[in-house]
């Protein structure tokens, strides 16, 4: 197994105390807590940025061909 790395960083109070609560009710460290909603984000960025970016392709060549839908102003 990878030997584990540090990562610090400062949050808010009240997303400390949020994240304080979560690992009070689940029986974890706080450390344990903060890396995995660290690994979750990853995951989550991993599985939809692709898709994202798929999208922002398609619609920027869809932009080049003069596929354009007006925008309707209020």
């Amino acid at each position: 197994m990878a030997s584990s790395k540090s990562v610090s960083t400062k949050v808010n109070p009240q997303l400390k105390r949020h994240l304080e609560e979560i690992a009070r009710l689940e029986k974890r460290s706080l450390s344990t807590v903060v890396k995995m909603a660290v690994e979750y984000y990853v995951d989550q960025y991993n599985t939809l940025h692709p898709q994202f970016q798929a999208d922002i392709r398609e619609a920027l060549a869809g932009i080049e061909q003069g596929d354009v839908l007006p925008y309707p102003r209020g």
